[in-house]
């Protein structure tokens, strides 16, 4: 039965120059995920597209197709609009190739989604880690739950994207889509964006156009925290408004997403245009807490040894207020004992993480 819906799904893995994390990734999935189709889309240099080819090739049990003629510089959302074309069966789950998209969650997902037709997407809890080297030369797992946001299944779709921009907290990316629907949205994606701010803002906000997301009570994610690669610019909203470029890019946004609406809905343009503003100043607003709270953090952990710590990690979440606030009140979660029902899926990353502790350069 598990087997059956792993045949249903597509694993779509991004790849640049990260020969050892792909190879970790693959090297995991050779061990839990072998009914899957695995798509690689590789635009790495040369070198390491070539190391790629050879690794992949030691994985004879999965059914990989590696397509390697992405040019180095080409914008990671027209790569994955591109490689979605080669995608053949009902569901597809984008993973990055640092990250883990866990096979009992891809495959629970999948039923769930067989199941509720009014359901666009499908995922469960996220956990984000990082491998730090003590003074003996030891690797150490570190994790704390991320993405804290739960289900969103209002039956109308001005409700669910209202209230998905206004809350952004979880990126939908990384969810199990159905095909169709994944791929429509990435032709939107390429043609109404242009940066990843917006490219990653919009399919997001189209799947709650179109439908309703579940959360699932099981370890769906597990997320490394590492610097960005894949030829990201890097620059965000504020970026944006500092250089005069945000009207524009918000604008073209807007008007896709108020098309979608318009066409599931009996609400005139202008009206979910109102609508789009009113959920993106929200947002906005919370971007702009994120900054300074990254700052703050920086600034506090200056003077604090211990802080200092746990700073690599905070850093790099998309942490709002309201989140903190909700990880402070969090019980302990025990991912490592052995009567949590996350537990296996949870120690199978630990020792892939830990097995291919090599990092890309």
């Amino acid at each position: 039965m598990i087997k059956n819906k792993m045949t249903k799904c597509t694993i779509l893995i991004p790849t640049y120059n990260r020969p050892n994390r792909l190879m970790r990734l693959l090297d995991y999935y050779n061990k839990y995920g072998k009914g899957f189709n695995i798509i690689v889309a590789d635009s790495s240099s040369n070198e390491n597209k070539k190391l790629n080819k050879k690794n992949i090739l030691l994985f004879s049990n999965l059914n990989i197709l590696h397509i390697n003629n992405y040019p180095s510089k080409i914008e990671p959302f027209r790569k994955w609009s591109n490689a979605l074309n080669y995608i053949n069966t009902k569901y597809s789950v984008f993973c990055a190739d640092d990250d883990f998209i866990i096979p009992n969650g891809i495959s629970k997902s999948v039923d769930f989604l067989e199941k509720n037709m009014d359901f666009t997407i499908a995922h469960g809890c996220y956990l984000s880690f990082y491998l730090k080297t003590n003074i003996k030369r030891e690797q150490q797992f570190l994790w704390i739950p991320i993405y804290l946001g739960k289900q969103i299944n209002f039956p109308e779709a001005r409700y669910r994207l209202a209230f998905h921009l206004s809350n952004y907290q979880i990126p939908t990316l990384y969810a199990v889509h159905r095909t169709d629907l994944l791929k429509m949205t990435f032709k939107e994606t390429i043609k109404y964006t242009d940066d990843d701010g917006f490219g990653e803002l919009l399919p997001s906000m189209l799947d709650l156009v179109y439908g309703k997301m579940k959360k699932l009570d099981v370890l769906y994610s597990a997320r490394e925290i590492i610097s960005g690669s894949g030829g990201q610019t890097g620059k965000n909203f504020n970026d944006f408004i500092k250089d005069r470029t945000y009207e524009k890019k918000y604008n073209k946004f807007r008007e896709c997403l108020a098309k979608a609406l318009v066409s599931e809905e009996d609400i005139s343009k202008e009206k979910a245009q109102k609508l789009i503003d009113k959920a993106m100043n929200k947002y906005l607003g919370s971007s702009m807490f994120k900054l300074k709270l990254k700052a703050g953090l920086k600034r506090i952990v200056e003077h604090n040894a211990l802080l200092k710590e746990f700073y690599h990690v905070y850093k790099r979440f998309k942490t709002s207020k309201k989140q903190l606030s909700v990880l402070d009140k969090l019980p302990p979660i025990e991912y490592d004992n052995k009567e949590n029902p996350y537990y296996e899926d949870f120690i199978r990353i630990k020792d892939a993480v830990e097995g291919h502790y090599r990092i890309d350069e």
